[in-house]
């Protein structure tokens, strides 16, 4: 898909984001932090309340597609699939399945947010992780499983067990902070902490700090990934290591 030049806003580069309907974290955000000329456009699908397997799933089937094709019409640079639950819950061969076909619909460069944790694990040469999640017992769980299952090895963790897909966005940065740290093993060369519509970036710093160590959430890495998959290298303080020094 040819990019097509605009002046003002995006002018060097547009991110765009497909997003869960619950999701009031990713956006606000991300337009807050990005570099002058580069901008976010989001779509997004429909799910109702409930952070089951099954919801993650009809979710994809009936509106993900959709989604995507609104957002190809602003001729992003990059396509970014914004719920790592749904990755999670159907696994990897399914992430890269997904990966690919929008890049070969669309000729565009493509992440998801579990795609850009694994990515970012490996530019920060990370092999042993703790997750710290605010799902459910069942969703934190496939988490474990399909991160191990790309590699790397899981050591400790904590949820939160909300259940509700729009509450995700209400734990504050206290319990955030010690959410990470309760789930954090000392063996661990990263924290991993997940969901987009988790207001994660407001503890990442301190995490680092406290742990001494990387903290990669899925709004960071995100972030982070699409914004070099778009080639802007712009390092973003304040949201820890993997963007400001990576």
């Amino acid at each position: 898909m040819a990019r097509r030049e605009l002046d003002g806003d995006g002018r060097r580069a547009r991110l765009g984001i497909v997003v869960p309907s619950v999701n009031t974290v990713m956006e606000p955000w991300a337009q807050k932090i990005l570099p002058d000329g580069v901008s976010v456009f989001a779509s997004r699908m429909f799910i109702p309340p409930a952070t089951t397997p099954e919801a993650f799933v009809e979710m994809d089937r009936n509106e993900g597609k959709a989604a995507i094709r609104q957002l190809s019409s602003v001729f992003p640079d990059v396509i970014a699939y914004g719920c790592t639950a749904s990755s999670i819950v159907q696994g990897l061969a399914y992430d890269a399945h997904l990966r690919a076909e929008i890049e070969d619909t669309y000729d565009t460069p493509s992440t998801t947010a579990a795609h850009a944790i694994l990515t970012a694990a490996k530019m920060l040469g990370v092999s042993t992780v703790s997750i710290v999640s605010p799902y459910t017992k069942e969703v934190d769980e496939a988490e474990h499983r399909y991160f191990a299952g790309a590699g790397l090895t899981v050591v400790g963790g904590a949820h939160l067990g909300i259940a509700d897909g729009f509450r995700l966005a209400e734990p504050g940065p206290d319990t955030l902070f010690e959410l990470g740290r309760r789930g954090c093993d000392a063996r661990a060369d990263a924290l991993i902490m997940t969901c987009l519509n988790t207001r994660s970036h407001t503890v990442i710093d301190r995490l680092e700090r406290a742990l001494g160590k990387p903290v990669i959430t899925s709004t960071q890495a995100t972030l982070w990934h699409a914004l070099r998959l778009a080639g802007i290298e712009d390092r973003i303080p304040g949201y820890g290591s993997l963007l400001e020094r990576h």
